[in-house]
């Protein structure tokens, strides 16, 4: 499996993204090249046909541990829902991080941060738990950056 990331400087939620997070990644989701599958994030999580994005928006990284039969399963499983508060609320992320507090979810999470959840129930670690603030797209494509070199 492949966790890719989702970058454009002239879409707008590319340019949100930049403002906020420092890069224009905006988007995460598990790629299964054999089988042409994404699987992502979005409100609800989903499987859609890859490739989805033009490549040269896309960065991969190889994270052989999640598994299909994993994201199957989850798909099959999945009960989290995102709603309008949850996007607004992490809009206001930077402004909470300055007080020092955590982003607040009101019920669902960020793509990003069901990736990440993904990463720890496969076996990897990240520097975020379960419990911590959800990493932007950009937060996590940093760390698996430095993951891979």
């Amino acid at each position: 499996m492949k966790l890719a990331f989702i970058f454009n400087q002239d879409k707008l939620s590319g340019k949100m993204t930049k403002l906020f997070t420092g890069c224009y990644c905006y988007h995460t989701a598990w790629v299964d090249e054999e089988a042409g599958h994404m699987y992502d994030m979005n409100l609800l999580y989903r499987r859609r046909k890859w490739p989805h994005y033009p490549e040269a928006n896309v960065i991969m990284f190889d994270v052989p541990e999640v598994t299909r039969d994993y994201l199957e399963a989850k798909l099959t499983n999945e009960e989290s829902r995102y709603g309008v508060m949850d996007y607004c609320l992490f809009l206001i992320r930077p402004i909470l991080h300055l007080f020092g507090k955590p982003t607040i979810n009101v019920g669902g999470e960020i793509c990003s941060e069901t990736c990440n959840d993904d990463l720890w129930a496969c076996g990897i670690e990240t520097p975020w738990s379960y419990n911590d603030s959800p990493p932007s797209p950009c937060d996590l494509y940093k760390f698996m950056k430095e993951r891979s070199v």
